[in-house]
């Protein structure tokens, strides 16, 4: 039923449309660019994958090199509502997630908008750290939640 695999253009092709309504109002918030257009663009940028179900993309994550800081990556995640029906796999599995990203880079962050509560409660579910609002962040100007986790190097 649940399945993490590497994202293709053509899963980021049938997600967009059916993004939440909170995850499109950031994407067009932060770049004023549809996700129509931003998710299939994001295939072959860093490592992505998609969480299907049912052999569906209900949600995609992934992780862009911060080219002004070394060893640091913009991590991202949108998803369908479907994804809500199934927050108890979602949160179990999502720390292990993000320790697979913190192998590409040891320091992972980036900005979130300040109205998508769900998308804040899973960054501090993963142990990000929210760092600062930037009070008019993006094309919008709009409230943007800086957060960012660096990897324990213990591990």
């Amino acid at each position: 039923m649940h399945n993490l695999r590497e994202a293709t253009v053509a899963d980021m092709v049938a997600l967009a449309p059916r993004l939440r309504p909170e995850d499109r109002a950031e994407c067009l918030a932060a770049s004023g660019v549809e996700p129509e257009i931003s998710l299939p663009a994001a295939v072959g940028q860093g490592p992505a994958w998609v969480w299907t179900i049912n052999d569906r993309p209900e949600c995609a994550l992934g992780v862009l090199p911060v080219d002004e800081v070394p060893h640091c990556g913009a991590v991202w995640m949108l998803a369908s509502p479907v994804i809500l029906q199934h927050v108890r796999y979602m949160v179990t599995r999502l720390r292990d997630v993000m320790d697979t990203l913190h192998d590409h880079y040891p320091l992972l962050g980036n900005y979130v908008d300040a109205r998508n509560t769900t998308h804040i409660s899973f960054i501090k579910h993963c142990g990000f750290s929210l760092l600062r609002v930037i009070p008019d962040h993006g094309v919008e100007r709009r409230p943007f939640i800086e957060f960012a986790k660096l990897r324990n190097p213990h591990v």
